[in-house]
């Protein structure tokens, strides 16, 4: 999935070292069309470790679902036309030939004048063909008295009513929930056959770069890029595979990736995508022998992005300011993983809210605003929470998602109504 309006406006933002910015939209859509990713692969996986992943074909029935003609009420099995005519004032009687409870296969059947007392989900009897709900029956000796008339198939679940031997019960392309896992076990599916997980290599560049819990030194920073690029993989339905740390050495870096590209799908790297003297990402995708579709895009923050392919394989260069990692990931790294994993077309979690306050913006780019969500009077707020300031991680951790300031636009006024796009569906929203 991308964020991604029907048509970018013509811009041509410029930015120092890079001769033109392109669209968000339209780098997205001339990467996916010069790739052409799908997905990598197909591999056959047990029911109960199916969940989240993605169907590569259609799952069909052996079986109907439910197996046999079951009550939906509590009450009696009859044949709906010896209800005919029945009413309070002059009531049918049918004598109670027997009980069926849930889970009994039923050992007699019901013939004209008979009636057999049920539960919800017992199996009826052969012979009837509706359910006479409790409260339409008045019990006398062994006898009841009909209030009501009933058709055919009254309050019965028919065999076959859930899932009919033969019918596609899930399609391929769908993304397996709970409920489709609990289709699985329904109809008896023990394995399916899934899209292969993409493997992601992901590398981090920069000298100034220590692994987390190093102790950190004037002049260093801790690399928080690759953990959260990794969790962000797994999200997408990716396998990361951890390259570590390169500093700023071209050749090395080329090298690193290559190995990545031998054993991945696709690789990502963070930092030196840039225009600078450290910048060398670039240089390296060129020694590779990659073909760069798109290096830097009209986005705030997130500009330094370059989308290239080795050999069929997408490389996604993003930014190093963790901000600017994160939105450049869900922008770019996502919908191309996403493509890889089998995914067709994906709908981003997203609520309404309310600006509490103006957005100023610059025309030319599209901003990606961080928000914050507060429900105030019963109104959901969208509160800004910043708009520059790309390495400024707790903007992320406090953020609940963001909001698009498009081209065309100088910026957003307050009260004006927006659509925020969740970091993930279970962001807890504050009431002020």
């Amino acid at each position: 999935m991308h964020i991604d309006p029907p048509r970018d406006p013509p811009v041509d933002a410029r930015w120092v070292g890079f001769r033109r910015l392109t669209p968000v939209g339209e780098a997205l859509r001339r990467f996916l069309e010069v790739g052409g990713f799908g997905p990598v692969g197909v591999e056959e996986v047990p029911w109960d470790e199916s969940y989240g992943r993605v169907l590569a074909s259609d799952v069909i029935s052996d079986v109907d679902v439910p197996g046999f003609h079951r009550a939906a009420m509590d009450g009696y099995a009859v044949r709906a036309e010896d209800t005919f005519g029945a009413t309070p004032e002059t009531p049918r009687k049918l004598r109670v030939v027997g009980r069926v409870a849930v889970g009994e296969r039923p050992n007699f059947s019901i013939k004209p004048g008979e009636a057999a007392e049920l539960a919800t989900g017992s199996a009826l009897p052969e012979g009837a063909n509706a359910v006479l709900r409790v409260e339409y029956a008045k019990p006398v000796g062994g006898y009841i008295l009909v209030y009501q008339a009933v058709p055919p198939w009254r309050d019965v679940n028919r065999a076959g009513c859930d899932v009919r031997r033969g019918e596609v019960a899930l399609r391929r392309g769908r993304v397996l929930r709970a409920q489709d896992v609990g289709m699985l076990a329904l109809i008896g599916r023990r394995s399916v056959q899934v899209y292969r997980r993409p493997r992601v290599g992901v590398l981090a560049v920069g000298s100034e770069l220590v692994d987390a819990f190093t102790p950190v030194e004037v002049g260093t920073v801790v690399d928080v890029d690759r953990p959260m690029i990794e969790l962000l993989i797994r999200d997408c339905g990716g396998l990361p595979v951890d390259y570590g740390i390169v500093g700023d050495d071209a050749s090395e870096v080329s090298r690193r990736l290559g190995e990545a590209l031998e054993s991945c799908d696709m690789a990502v790297s963070t930092g030196g995508v840039s225009v600078g003297k450290a910048d060398l990402v670039v240089d390296a995708l060129r020694t590779l022998g990659a073909r760069i579709v798109v290096h830097g895009v009209a986005s705030r923050p997130g500009s330094p992005v370059a989308l290239s392919i080795l050999n069929g394989k997408p490389i996604i260069s993003l930014p190093g300011p963790p901000a600017a990692t994160l939105i450049a990931f869900h922008l770019f790294a996502r919908p191309v993983i996403r493509h890889l994993a089998g995914v067709r077309t994906e709908v981003w979690p997203c609520v309404r809210a309310r600006l509490s306050a103006r957005v100023p913006s610059k025309l030319g780019y599209r901003d990606y605003v961080r928000v914050r969500l507060v429900v105030r009077d019963g109104v959901v707020l969208a509160e800004p929470l910043r708009v520059t300031g790309s390495g400024i991680l707790s903007t992320m951790t406090e953020a609940h998602g963001f909001i698009e300031v498009p081209e065309d636009r100088e910026g957003l006024e307050e009260g004006e109504e927006v659509q925020v796009h969740l970091f993930s569906p279970h962001e807890p929203i504050g009431v002020a």
